[in-house]
């Protein structure tokens, strides 16, 4: 199996302690999103794409297999770079069509997750004798830049719209790096959910099978294990509100009775009946807003591939 390369993650990127219990007393507390994906998480994540709400992975999937071949033939790389991939699964269809025109390829996954990248290896294993694969262990935030490409034409891949996890100073930032990391043969792949209605956003999120509530709840446990400390995941229960204001989904473990949590070394933490934790954001965005983040960040559409039932695009874009 290919070894995984940790490209070991700034000290101070890393979540302490001090951190969950600061984000804890807070008036709006929440907890570090990436804690929902650890090996359960990953697992459990993998159901809610199978669910008949959610739409986003259905949805891209389709436009993949619709487009790939042209998305392909106009990017041209030579190399695929993608930003916390998860099993891959959707990569592959690009990852196919290109090696139906191509003998070789380089493939690198970057993803905080040792599960993620273990997932991606399995998916795409059977390709290896035509397909380089390498797999980075970091934020892709904080570690793009420190990894080394030949000067070749690259296609970077963050799918999932993922890019809705991020506030608008936290999506400005990748957005940036991504276009500073981009020469001018390179081309960015970006998948994003659009506003849409209401009700198709929130029963994505309050899947009847239950498998997001128990995605929710396992973050609990993760920040247990992590940080030496006692929730009870049944104190809590899943809850998923639209924002309008700020056209978001906010997922929430929210207090069904008064309970406490202790912190070494520290006071105990006092949850009121009814107090929320926010586990995760998922922005849904208009035209307006998205062509204003890329603006910012240098970057133009080459082409775009548009679901409208569904309002979802994949977007293939350059550096200006």
């Amino acid at each position: 199996m290919n070894k995984i390369v940790n490209l070991s993650i700034k000290k101070n990127t890393v979540i302490k302690s001090e951190d969950i219990y600061k984000n804890l007393i807070k008036k709006v507390k929440s907890l570090p999103t990436h804690f929902l994906y650890d090996k359960k998480g990953s697992k459990l994540f993998e159901k809610i794409c199978k669910t008949k709400e959610y739409y986003l992975t259905r949805t891209e999937k389709k436009l993949l297999i619709k487009h790939s071949a042209d998305i392909i033939k106009i990017a041209n790389p030579k190399e695929i770079l993608e930003l916390g991939g998860g099993s891959s699964k959707k990569t592959k269809i690009l990852i196919e069509a290109k090696l139906k025109v191509c003998k070789n390829l380089s493939y690198s996954s970057l993803d905080i997750s040792d599960e993620a990248l273990l997932m991606t290896f399995k998916e795409l294993e059977k390709y290896k004798k035509k397909l380089k694969i390498n797999l980075y262990k970091g934020h892709f935030i904080e570690d793009l830049t420190k990894l080394k490409f030949k000067k070749e034409s690259r296609m970077f891949l963050f799918l999932g719209s993922t890019l809705g996890n991020f506030n608008n100073k936290v999506a400005n930032k990748f957005l940036k790096n991504i276009s500073e990391a981009m020469t001018e043969k390179d081309t960015f792949l970006l998948g994003v959910d659009l506003i849409k209605n209401k009700e198709i956003i929130l029963s994505a999120y309050n899947d009847k099978l239950g498998f997001t509530s128990l995605f929710n709840k396992n973050i609990l446990h993760v920040v247990n294990k992590e940080f030496s400390l006692k929730f009870k995941d049944t104190n809590f229960k899943h809850v998923a509100i639209f924002n309008d204001k700020k056209s978001q989904i906010e997922m929430y473990l929210k207090t069904k009775r008064k309970t406490k949590v202790k912190f070494p070394g520290r006071k105990e933490v006092l949850f009121e009946k009814g107090d929320k934790i926010l586990t995760e954001i998922s922005r849904k965005f208009s035209d307006s807003v998205l062509n204003k983040l890329l603006i910012d960040a240098g970057l133009q559409v080459k082409k775009e591939f548009r679901d409208k039932k569904l309002s979802y695009t994949i977007l293939l874009l350059k550096t200006f």
